[in-house]
């Protein structure tokens, strides 16, 4: 009988073991995938010298000593990666001091991407995504992207970064770049809200501005009065969060347009 029994422990920890190992080496392919697609897709990004960061006037979204530049005529990394990658990607963000540095893609669900990657292979970490209602342009009122959020910081992994308040206003802008244009993303609010909040996962097409910003202010965990008139749209960078079931980080951030045509410095 103790025998019967010192080998049935046996087993179950055996079996133990055996399913923690698979976990960690499952978990371990996946972060290795990640980020050999996402070495494969850097080779497409938009040079910071050619769209980086320029010299533009925040307060009044004005645009500082304008000057022509050959190399700004356009984005042709995006085309290329449409060409050659996937023509789903669209648009191309990029956070300071973060892991974000990603192509953007939109399909006609909310599915395909939470488990495939920008190559359209099945991949876990999936790739930053933005919501299918959501127009093409960037022309709504809240535009929203989603990511995954992964452990080791990649995807969209480091919006939990937001949280913290020197962090928040420290890096206060991004960048998104389209074909033909290139944007300021201005942050101002980091919240953790649920997944299904109406105000900001059901403001994709509108909604009352007043309302809408007066719920972000006064639920944000960090909050900067920027000045926001019905007239500005938003982007939302949305993950997972684990303070509760369904529970989400979202970053939100005022887009500036920026003339391509500057002197980049």
């Amino acid at each position: 009988m103790r025998v019967f029994f010192s080998r049935g422990l046996l087993v179950v920890v055996i079996a133990a073991i055996s399913i923690c190992l698979y976990k960690m080496i499952t978990i371990r392919n996946t972060y290795v995938h990640e980020e050999q697609v996402h070495n494969v897709v850097l080779s497409y990004a938009p040079p910071v010298g050619q769209f980086g960061f320029e010299t533009y006037i925040m307060e009044t979204n004005e645009i500082a000593e304008p000057e022509v530049t050959e190399s700004a005529d356009g984005n042709e990394a995006l085309i290329d990666a449409q060409r050659d990658i996937n023509e789903d990607i669209f648009a191309w963000i990029r956070i300071p001091n973060t892991y974000i540095d990603y192509p953007v893609v939109q399909c006609g669900d909310n599915s395909f991407y939470i488990n495939h990657d920008v190559l359209k292979q099945n991949a876990a970490a999936g790739a930053l995504f933005m919501d299918s209602r959501n127009s093409y342009g960037f022309i709504d009122f809240n535009s929203i992207i989603y990511g995954h959020n992964m452990k080791n910081g990649s995807m969209f992994g480091e919006l939990a970064n937001f949280h913290n308040k020197a962090f928040f206003l420290s890096n206060p802008d991004g960048r998104l770049y389209l074909v033909d244009s290139t944007y300021a993303l201005e942050v101002f609010a980091f919240l953790r809200i649920k997944q299904d909040d109406r105000y900001i996962y059901g403001s994709v097409s509108g909604g009352n501005f007043d309302e809408f910003i007066e719920y972000v202010g006064t639920h944000a965990i960090n909050y900067k009065d920027i000045g926001l008139t019905g007239d500005d749209r938003i982007v939302t960078l949305s993950t997972c969060a684990n303070d509760y079931a369904d529970s989400r980080m979202a970053v939100l951030a005022r887009l500036n347009r920026v003339s391509q045509r500057l002197e980049f410095r």
